[in-house]
């Protein structure tokens, strides 16, 4: 599925991998769950330290989702659809980040996030050819790996049409936070914290 030549560069990024990481995909007997069975097998054969595996149990707003863990721990992190085109290299820089514990926040924020005692489910909703959905989703991601309290799923809202009308997304990155906040675009963080602690308010 991947080209020698994106294969080659795969195998350059991933040699600053740290910790092992668990790509698990949750299957529903679709398609597309081949196909992206299909893509994760493939970029798990890149390095020993990627590895790839079914489960039933990953908790998920719909099916197929795919996991990005480290083999001791579940981040909360979560991508609904298959994650090439414009998610390919966003999806690669989670499974570098996430094996790094390597996370886009300040220290300030951090420290606010470490406060948390109530769960934060995220949801982002993205398109393939949307430029500002990458660094949305990576920064979203980046406070789900902070916190375990937090969650967050990018959601393909081309895959997922039904929750991309019941979350009226006519523009992306779209970003739902409790069912409670939303916003659009790429914030600044301390905006973001400010729609979290009031989603949990």
């Amino acid at each position: 599925m991947l080209s020698e030549d994106i294969k080659k560069q795969l195998e350059k990024e991933f040699k600053e991998l740290i910790d092992p990481v668990e790509l698990v995909l949750h299957k529903d007997g679709s398609e597309l769950s081949d196909e992206i069975e299909d893509l994760l097998k493939d970029i798990s054969s890149i390095s020993e330290k990627i590895h790839y595996r079914q489960s039933s149990l990953i908790e998920c707003f719909d099916y197929p989702c795919i996991a990005v863990n480290t083999v001791e721990k579940d981040f909360g992190i979560r991508f609904m659809g298959k994650p090439d085109g414009g998610e390919f290299n966003p999806f690669i820089k989670t499974i570098l980040m996430v094996s790094k514990n390597e996370y886009d926040l300040t220290e300030r924020t951090v420290e606010l996030i470490e406060e948390l005692d109530r769960q934060v489910d995220i949801k982002i909703f993205i398109t393939k050819g949307c430029g500002w959905c990458p660094p949305v989703m990576l920064k979203m991601f980046s406070f789900a790996l902070v916190s375990d309290y937090i969650n967050a799923t990018a959601i393909d809202c081309y895959a997922f049409q039904d929750l991309a009308l019941k979350y009226n997304v006519a523009a992306v990155p779209k970003v739902v936070i409790n069912d409670k906040a939303e916003f659009v675009g790429l914030r600044e963080e301390n905006e973001i914290l400010g729609h979290i602690f009031g989603a949990v308010g």
